[in-house]
């Protein structure tokens, strides 16, 4: 699977993807917010490379991670993740995670909008969401810019170590997309 933007290449996972994808998933400020543990195990990646190289559509019930690549320099730079729901397959969850050297550069808002096409225009879906910790100003914003709205504010309702943290949720509509297009 290969989706490309103006500055990005979002694909599936290759062997050569390992290093990078270790790198940055053991780096504390980007672990904070996620659920994994550190330091994230060599094995994991392997394992996760290994599932995720040869899918080629996201599947009801199943996370699709997707690589970021740099269009220019081929570097890696972070992921995003699929998951249509079991129950209902015409709605979708979406994650992702960027190396700290690419933050603030708007690479994961044009990821976003990008697999935003893909899965409105191209897989027909009716509903897109996401959620994020309400600490998590980065993510929240770029879904914001995005053009996800705000749907609700849990507070204190998932467990992080020693506390519960709490989590915004945010979604978009199929018509909601439609309707923020811009011609051309």
């Amino acid at each position: 699977m290969i989706l490309n933007s103006k500055r990005l290449i979002i694909r599936n996972f290759k062997d050569s993807d390992i290093e990078s994808f270790l790198l940055y998933r053991n780096i504390p400020e980007v672990a904070k917010y996620q659920g994994w543990k550190l330091p994230y195990p060599r094995e994991a990646a392997v394992q996760l490379v290994d599932e995720m190289r040869n899918i080629d559509s996201p599947q009801a019930g199943r996370w699709l991670q997707l690589m970021l690549e740099l269009r220019d320099t081929h570097e890696v730079i972070g992921d995003i993740g699929i998951r249509l729901k079991r129950e209902d397959p015409r709605q979708a969850v979406i994650g992702f995670t960027l190396a700290p050297a690419h933050w603030r550069k708007g690479y994961m808002t044009e990821a976003v909008v990008t697999i935003l096409g893909f899965l409105f225009d191209v897989l027909n879906l009716h509903r897109v969401s996401a959620d994020c910790d309400t600490e998590n100003i980065a993510s929240w914003r770029t879904l914001e810019k995005a053009g996800f709205r705000r749907e609700a504010h849990f507070v204190e309702n998932y467990p992080m170590g020693d506390f519960y943290a709490s989590e915004y949720i945010y979604s978009m509509l199929q018509r909601e997309w439609q309707a923020g297009k811009t011609p051309g």
